[in-house]
């Protein structure tokens, strides 16, 4: 999945959208018209344009995704049954090891043993239930930018 994505829209926009700058910037070096540090500047505005361009369609995209999948569960009563049992489900865990345990821990005076990464998987798991795999994908540990860190690169 992740190559088809990479390989085919991704790649393509960047393609066309770089592809049309670079060759007039090299036109114009080639026929002395600007000097090697102009091609530089000009290929550093073409790309962080494509890629500019890039988040912007991406953002479209995760939008138009999850409002796409918002419909069909408000049209689904199986998307909504599912969604709401794997919810109140999750919620229960997460309720369970927040105050369950340390009550239970406290009252009888003994060491619970550790839930490890079924409470991870709880909060995630609600997290995405409440639109959190939209969310985290703009503003989670990988949400800067492609033009961002390229700005970040050029020092511009």
């Amino acid at each position: 999945m992740l190559a088809a994505l990479f390989t085919g829209p991704i790649i393509s926009a960047l393609v066309n959208s770089i592809f049309g700058n670079i060759t007039q910037a090299f036109t114009a070096y080639l026929n002395k018209e600007i000097s090697e540090a102009q091609v530089k500047e000009q290929l550093q505005a073409a790309m962080l344009s494509a890629f500019a361009q890039v988040e912007k369609d991406y953002a479209a995209s995760l939008t138009q995704t999850f409002q796409s999948f918002m419909q069909a569960a408000a049209q689904s009563k199986l998307m909504q049954a599912v969604w709401a049992s794997v919810a109140l489900s999750q919620l229960i865990v997460l309720i369970w090891h927040q105050i369950g345990i340390p009550a239970v821990s406290f009252f009888l005076g003994v060491r619970y043993p550790s839930s490890g990464a079924t409470v991870d998987w709880a909060y995630a798991l609600v997290m995405f239930c409440l639109g959190g795999g939209a969310i985290s994908m703009r503003f989670g540990p990988g949400s800067n930018s492609i033009s961002s860190q390229l700005k970040t690169l050029t020092g511009k």
